[in-house]
């Protein structure tokens, strides 16, 4: 069963939530972002319990979903920090419509498994594509400044751990 975070009071607290789970929960986090800032594309935030939450679905309102072929209007962002919480909500009716084609975004690599795994109990596609994103230095020391930690660095190359 999810429930709908409804109202700016409620939005901006789960904000605040996302934002300390930085960078795991950027996707989420930069979505529920814009929300907060009137909600351009009509999206609802869906979480498994209030205000202790497991996991997060945003996701198109239902009436915005119309075109079954439209994986960018069909298109879902999940945080979870209990992948097997994840599945079991994201196999729950009404959460994901799986008869569309759509897009899953996550910041987790952890979510991929749970991804296959609802496609194998229901017999459909799935391809898993990956993309990097590049921030501002100014960005990643305001919001994610354990990225700049040099325990993240490994010695040597000099390129971040994966994470």
């Amino acid at each position: 069963m999810m429930f709908q975070v409804q109202g700016a009071q409620m939005l901006r607290k789960l904000e605040g939530f996302l934002r300390k789970s930085l960078p795991e929960s950027l996707k989420v986090y930069g979505t529920v972002f814009h929300m907060n800032k009137g909600n351009p594309y009509k999206l609802k935030a869906l979480v498994d319990e209030w205000p202790d939450f497991n996991t997060v679905v945003v996701r198109p309102q239902e009436q915005e979903m119309v075109d079954d072929f439209d994986c960018y209007t069909n298109t879902y962002q999940i945080y979870s920090k209990d992948p097997g919480n994840c599945q079991e909500l994201l196999g729950s009716p009404g959460v994901i419509n799986w008869k569309q084609h759509l897009q899953i975004q996550s910041s987790q690599p952890s979510l991929n498994e749970v991804i296959q795994n609802l496609a194998a109990m229901n017999s459909f596609k799935v391809e898993h594509t990956q993309c990097f994103l590049y921030a501002a230095l100014d960005s990643v020391k305001t919001l994610m400044p354990s990225l700049l930690d040099t325990k993240n660095v490994p010695p040597g190359d000099g390129k971040p751990k994966s994470m």
